[in-house]
């Protein structure tokens, strides 16, 4: 990063009250690491500036015109849902669980149970409640988008700009590295097997509807009769030539009996 990349940065950082420095690295899309900005961070010194306060939150008397007015506090209304028990009203530390439990991959539905309201008063929380909703988003689509963006880095290989802070002899030294992370197989595969799982899972299964032959016995015969009689041409060449060599062949017939295979055979046809 540029010295005036790092000016913008800190500027930002220290007039914001959010800790943490992963928000600054994605509001402005930096090149280097969270890691990589806490380090320089910390070898900067920057500090968090002082956040002014509202003045209309301020509960002491104010003395307008040498009129003394005092601010008037409304009562919160806390509205209860219906047969379950307990208060349906919203409290701050329900965005950080919120975006946990997305993390987790909770629905909205899981999420509505989970603080024992309905859905609808899950939607009017983040109607309401800016954090609320924001929590919801960081905890799902972000996250996905996030991981995705990785996993496809991580498929196709990087290279990651980073700064490497060393002291020496009390002296802060920064150096522009660069880490270059190669393609790794596993991810590519499940990368592809989920954007295009027609090509690319491990077992592809076809559907095809069975098919009911239906048997023409009439032409089956035909083709069993015409094969029979090509197999009696040939036996009759081949009887010439053994006699022609003399030779003996087998004549077909059973043992001890008159009828021939192709006889039974035949008439077995008949019979069906």
């Amino acid at each position: 990063m540029t010295t005036r990349q790092w000016q913008k940065a800190r500027k930002l950082w220290e007039a914001d009250s959010r800790e943490g420095f992963a928000w600054l690295v994605r509001e402005l899309s930096l090149p280097v690491s969270r890691v990589a900005v806490s380090r320089r961070a910390k070898a900067d010194e920057w500090q968090k500036q002082a956040q002014p306060t509202d003045p209309a939150s301020n509960t002491e008397e104010e003395v307008t015109h040498g009129v003394t007015v005092t601010p008037q506090v409304t009562q919160e209304v806390t509205p209860v849902t219906k047969g379950r028990g307990r208060p349906s009203e919203y409290r701050p530390e329900y965005a950080e669980q919120a975006e946990r439990l997305m993390l987790l991959g909770f629905t909205r539905e899981k999420l509505a149970k989970f603080y024992e309201v309905d859905e609808r008063t899950l939607y009017r929380w983040q109607q309401r409640h800016a954090d609320f909703r924001h929590a919801i988003w960081r905890g799902g689509a972000l996250a996905d988008a996030e991981v995705a963006h990785a996993l496809f880095h991580r498929a196709k290989g990087a290279v990651v700009p980073e700064t490497h802070v060393a002291q020496h002899q009390g002296q802060v030294i920064l150096t522009d590295l660069e880490r270059h992370y190669p393609p790794e197989t596993a991810a590519a595969r499940l990368w592809l097997k989920n954007r295009q799982p027609e090509f690319w899972k491990d077992k592809v299964e076809l559907e095809e509807k069975p098919v009911i032959a239906l048997v023409d016995k009439e032409a089956m015969r035909g083709r069993i009769e015409a094969a029979l009689e090509k197999a009696a041409q040939v036996e009759r060449e081949m009887r010439g030539r053994a006699e022609r060599l003399g030779l003996m062949l087998d004549d077909g017939t059973y043992p001890d009996a008159g009828s021939t295979y192709v006889a039974d055979y035949i008439r077995s046809q008949d019979d069906e």
